[in-house]
């Protein structure tokens, strides 16, 4: 394509502006920035990093960035849900794209994500999948994380258009036209955690009949792939999870609904304890349904002192 094809091109890509909230995250962020400024977008790019309330070098790690056109925005600690909300309210792009401090995209990534939308226009959204850093691939939580990905929700290599059961959604790796953010209020600030809520955002932009599209384009996610880590993680997507389940149906589950829940997600992990073959795996598979579920139970007794039943 020559110069003046490559011109007419850049044209068409619309304003992006990335969001990314962060809390005490300093050495990581710095290297989430260093990704972001390499975007090779041929459009409109900003980046917006809003603090929610660090106490450690998160404004002096911004500030290096400043001369790269990141801009700072910073607030009380509000949470994940209010940070992203301040973002939006900032940004000045018709597409808002969302990862975390602890995420590295690659340098085409705003580039794969809106060309999803100049080739679906009828999308409200795009984003893909995670992924662990190399050096990560053989640690079994992270072969754990990938397998959810793939065969939970379907985050394959292949493009997939679709309402709520879209692999997309997840604000590590997700976009989203600024009209529809708008339109439905952004981020519900009442999630008390940082779990449910990207999924809480995603329902009610498909409950107006959006639809969705993952793009295969992977996101390194530089979490600690600890036992420590994972445990706390799956506990908090549990509370979330029962957060969510209380805004769309009025009310969160029972006591006997969470045992049912817990007898038939362990007997589903049995099979594949027995084998050799998948033993590692399914392992990991049952801490993360018993702690997503001790999770979900601590929410529940929560809920219910404040009268929520």
């Amino acid at each position: 394509m020559g110069a003046d094809g490559k011109r007419a091109m850049s044209q068409e890509w619309p304003a992006v502006s990335v969001v990314v909230p962060t809390y005490n995250r300093a050495s990581v962020l710095r290297r989430c920035l260093e990704a972001l400024t390499a975007q090779e977008y041929p459009g409109r790019l900003e980046i917006i990093v809003v603090d929610d309330g660090s106490t450690d070098g998160t404004p002096q790690v911004v500030e290096e960035f400043a001369s790269r056109g990141v801009r700072y925005l910073r607030q009380a600690n509000r949470g994940p849900a209010a940070a992203r909300n301040r973002g939006i309210s900032a940004a000045g792009g018709e597409i808002i794209a969302f990862t975390d401090d602890d995420c590295l995209p690659p340098p085409d990534w705003v580039s794969r994500l809106v060309q999803g939308y100049l080739e679906h226009p009828e999308v409200a959204g795009v984003g893909g999948y995670l992924a662990p850093p190399a050096e990560m691939r053989d640690n079994p939580i992270a072969q754990y994380e990938r397998s959810v990905g793939r065969e939970v929700y379907g985050a394959g290599e292949e493009e997939v258009v679709a309402g709520f059961d879209c692999p997309a959604g997840g604000t590590a790796n997700m976009s989203y036209r600024r009209q529809v953010l708008e339109e439905v209020g952004g981020f519900d600030e009442s999630f008390p955690y940082a779990a449910g809520e990207d999924a809480d955002l995603k329902w009610r932009i498909c409950q107006r009949g959006a639809q969705l599209l993952y793009v295969p384009v992977p996101v390194i996610h530089l979490q600690p792939y600890t036992w420590e880590a994972f445990r706390r993680q799956q506990y908090t997507r549990g509370r979330g999870a029962v957060h969510f389940e209380w805004k769309r149906k009025g009310h969160p589950p029972g006591y006997g609904r969470l045992l049912l829940r817990l007898i038939k997600r362990l007997l589903q992990t049995v099979p594949d304890l027995l084998s050799p073959a998948h033993r590692r795996l399914a392992h990991v598979r049952f801490l993360a349904r018993w702690y997503d579920l001790l999770g979900q139970w601590t929410e529940v007794r929560r809920l219910r002192r404040r009268g929520i039943r």
